[in-house]
């Protein structure tokens, strides 16, 4: 498998219009103004107070950021004269500023929410605190413009390590995963994987139309959810191994003790990673079953192959070790 092959999808930018596409998600967002410019975009994942671009600082004003208000903003804004506070915000919205969220219900002075309306900049307003709004909103962009790609695999929660199973097409990668399934583990995604970089971490999720789905050659489709209940599927998993099944070859090497555990880079996050071979006879089920156990084990610090190598190397040196020579004794007269 040539991971290289696997290409980094990062977005440009999103429209303001996904965040409304939240409210499912908590985040209860109303909007109070600028509604023709719903579709404006956002570029980063960061944020911003404007509270020095209200007191008329704009030196360094971080417009391309979502503006976020709260009791302080908000505030400050009604104790400044109207006059006054129309002169900033008109500076202000010269920039190309994306949107602002209002945070604790919070209502702002009709003056901003008729600017608003005049350049086309969307006031949305939540009901949640500051910091829960701040920090939801992060996850939120971070999640969105986070590194990702679609790739042929197969992804299985197994003992809770989520393994990302890999592989020629036709050489397995389904049937394995259907036998984990009937095993009692979850399937989070079959053939169509969207991958995505979070921090130092690859997450899997299924694709929202395949969702839960799989194929079986001779079968057809099937949706586990139905067949083995919804306990069977999930629908993201963090990636902590991967497992690519290849055709057994004579010629090819094989680590044979495990000494050793090599790694891919995937979204530039390094993956432990295993080449399992596949040949008649051998039930690549309980393999991924055991591998996902031992990758548990040298996590929390249990090498077998390492434990197993010192007792054959101490046991060596007892074998060649040379005999120790009797004492003399010594003669007491």
């Amino acid at each position: 498998m040539n991971f290289d092959k696997i290409l980094e999808n990062r977005k440009p930018f999103i429209p303001v219009s996904r965040l409304l596409e939240r409210n499912a998600n908590d985040m209860d967002f109303k909007l109070l103004a600028g509604f023709q410019g719903i579709d404006r975009p956002v570029y980063t994942w960061d944020i911003n107070r404007p509270g020095l671009a209200l007191s008329g600082y704009l030196d360094y004003f971080a417009n391309d950021r979502v503006q976020i208000l709260g009791n302080t903003e908000i505030h400050y804004m009604e104790r400044v004269d109207p006059a006054e506070l129309a002169n900033r915000v008109v500076n202000m919205l010269a920039f190309e500023i994306p949107v602002f969220i209002l945070s604790r219900n919070l209502l702002p002075q009709p003056i901003f929410l008729d600017m608003c309306n005049r350049y086309g900049i969307p006031v949305l307003r939540s009901s949640l605190t500051t910091d829960e709004l701040i920090s939801k909103i992060i996850l939120f962009l971070a999640e969105e413009f986070a590194p990702s790609s679609t790739i042929h695999a197969t992804a299985v929660d197994v003992y809770g390590v989520g393994c990302l199973i890999m592989g020629k097409a036709g050489i397995g990668k389904s049937e394995s995963a259907l036998e984990l399934v009937e095993r009692g583990h979850r399937l989070v995604a079959d053939d169509m994987v969207q991958i995505q970089r979070r921090g130092n971490s690859i997450h899997v999720k299924t694709h929202h139309v395949t969702k839960h789905n799989m194929e079986i050659r001779g079968v057809g489709v099937i949706d586990l959810r139905y067949i083995f209940g919804v306990g069977s599927v999930r629908d993201f998993k963090r990636i902590g191994l991967i497992i690519e099944l290849v055709e057994a070859d004579p010629e090819l090497q094989f680590d044979r003790l495990g000494m050793s555990m090599p790694f891919v880079e995937i979204l530039g996050a390094r993956i432990p990673y295993l080449n399992i071979p596949v040949r008649p006879g051998r039930n690549i089920a309980i393999i991924i079953e055991v591998a996902a156990l031992n990758w548990r084990l040298k996590e929390m610090g249990v090498d077998s192959a390492k434990i197993l190598d010192e007792a054959v190397r101490a046991n060596n040196l007892r074998r060649n070790r040379p005999p120790l020579k009797p004492e003399k004794k010594k003669d007491l007269w």
